[in-house]
């Protein structure tokens, strides 16, 4: 049975590409830091009838992410898909002329440093093995940057550069690499939640298009399955 470790699981996309990646075979690993959230989706999956355990680990901890890794392995082996799709949105807004190096070094491990550590960690065994594919879920701001969303833009931008180097190395030995570029607001999601309760109205009035997180959840199994493009737009 093939298997998917899902980084950052939560309600809205995690649990749509658990569910997705469940009715084509795999198991699946959700990693999150929320113990009740974790049990919550584990329960859901397992009623849809998907093969599913949990570790907990905070995203921004190198040592905690080190030991959900080697417990993942120790568990499955090495994994056929990885899903990297972290939260923690109710920081924003930070715009570009706020973000001081306090800040910036604040949203480094979520956005870039533990998905590189992840990649470095597994990809040597996939391309090794000659098949696997690791996926980052970003914001389209890593492409089209905005100025209220400069904490994660940044960042975000080298991880997409990073992304896109690696593949040159990887995608010749049988291992995709790719980050699906997220410019819908995501239904169910927590960043949903903050916009309908009025929390970015001091950056716009905008209306927020949307998106049902099956719909990404869809992409990220292409994106694992096939031989696409390094960067979807979503």
């Amino acid at each position: 049975m093939p298997h998917l470790a899902l980084f950052g699981a939560g309600p809205a996309l995690g649990l749509s590409t658990a569910q997705r990646f469940g009715r084509a075979g795999y198991s699946v690993t959700l990693i999150a830091r929320n113990t009740e959230v974790l049990g919550q989706l584990e329960r859901q999956l397992t009623a849809a009838g998907v093969t599913v355990d949990h570790l907990v680990a905070d995203l921004t901890d190198t040592v905690a992410v080190t030991a959900a890794l080697d417990e993942l392995h120790a568990r499955h082996g090495l994994p056929d898909a990885v899903v990297y799709s972290p939260g923690d949105v109710s920081r924003l807004p930070v715009n570009a002329t706020a973000l001081d190096l306090d800040t910036l070094r604040s949203w480094l491990p979520l956005h870039l440093l533990t998905p590189v550590h992840l990649l470095h960690t597994l990809l040597p065994a996939m391309t090794e093995r000659g098949s696997g594919a690791a996926l980052i879920a970003l914001g389209s701001g890593a492409r089209q940057p905005q100025s209220a969303l400069a904490s994660v833009n940044v960042p975000q931008s080298g991880l997409l550069t990073y992304l896109h180097t690696v593949n040159e190395e990887v995608r010749p030995h049988g291992v995709r690499v790719g980050g699906l570029l997220i410019g819908r607001l995501i239904e169910r999601s927590a960043a949903a939640s903050l916009v309908e309760s009025g929390h970015f109205d001091e950056v716009t009035t905008e209306e927020f298009p949307r998106v049902h997180p099956d719909e990404l959840a869809e992409e990220l199994y292409l994106m694992a399955t096939t031989d696409t493009e390094v960067e979807r737009a979503a």
